[in-house]
């Protein structure tokens, strides 16, 4: 049976991951994944995007695709299909990329953010029967979308102006300085080591015991529970997603950050990990589908 199609990409500083997701839910071919071409001029970066949405349509075979969807950071106009981010493809900032992609790819083009588009694919795949829940993701930076019914909330009294979480109030700074990879990095210096180490590699040492590796988990877990408990309160998720890098490493800051939780006088969600795979790029072609449907 014939299936419509999306071309979905999810667009980082780092790489472009990218799949065509059927409107049942599958994905056809394997999962493409390209270095970004963030630092590129205009004209780069606008050619790995044509390139990247006309080798992966390519995995649709018979089947129609219908558009284009695609993942990006913020600051972005989302609707205009213009970027206003100024620390990465600085070279597109201003530049109606949506235009200039459609007429190269001749599909229509629907852009979201990023950390919108795991929440979305996280309540199609995972969580398709849970009427509120919380999707985080955890690696460079920290990002959050608010689930309710199947959608994103975004302009609602519960939640944080626009859904961000990333630049939350937190002990003087802002809680992506402490829940995030360089958070986790900074932990871990601040308690006396000599060496720069990764946190994947912090990640490593505290499974193995590690008690300085463990405490600086333990410590992002804690600032993610008091950064958030207030927002908790309000919006009352039945769960909390985690993805992202650092997010992969669950098990070692679950415990404090439920613990943080409960300290504030706030229920504690059920605190799980989002399962393999992409789920951005569901997210991506669900919104592509819902926006074609109106």
């Amino acid at each position: 049976m014939t299936q419509q199609v999306v071309v979905a990409l999810d667009i980082g500083g780092t790489t472009i991951d990218a799949a065509c997701i059927s409107s049942d839910g599958h994905q056809l071919g394997k999962l493409i994944e390209k270095t970004s071409p963030a630092s590129g001029t205009q004209e780069e970066i606008v050619n790995q995007l044509t390139k990247i949405v006309k080798t992966t349509y390519q995995q649709a075979g018979d089947h129609k695709v219908v558009a284009c969807g695609i993942a990006m950071p913020g600051p972005f106009d989302y609707a205009a299909g213009v970027s206003h981010m100024v620390h990465k493809f600085q070279a597109i900032h201003g530049v109606a990329l949506g235009r200039l992609l459609q007429e190269r790819t001749g599909l229509p083009i629907h852009f979201i953010n990023d950390a919108n588009a795991f929440g979305l694919g996280v309540s199609w795949r995972q969580l398709p029967n849970t009427e509120r829940f919380v999707a985080l993701t955890i690696g460079t930076g920290l990002g959050g979308s608010f689930i309710e019914n199947g959608n994103n909330v975004e302009a609602d009294d519960r939640i944080p102006l626009g859904g961000e979480v990333w630049d939350l109030p937190y002990e003087g700074h802002i809680l992506e300085d402490y829940v995030s990879a360089r958070g986790v990095v900074a932990l871990y210096t601040d308690q006396g080591s000599a060496k720069h180490y990764t946190s994947k590699e912090i990640a490593e040492l505290a499974t193995q015991g590690n008690a300085q590796a463990v405490r600086a988990y333990q410590e992002m877990g804690a600032a993610l529970g008091h950064g958030l408990a207030e927002t908790f309160a309000h919006f009352a998720p039945k769960k909390v997603v985690i993805g992202g890098k650092v997010g992969q490493s669950l098990t070692l800051f679950k415990e404090a950050t439920s613990h943080t939780i409960a300290e504030a006088g706030v229920p504690v969600p059920e605190i799980l990990q989002a399962i393999p795979g992409n789920l951005a790029l569901w997210g991506t072609a669900k919104h592509s589908f819902a926006t074609m449907a109106v």
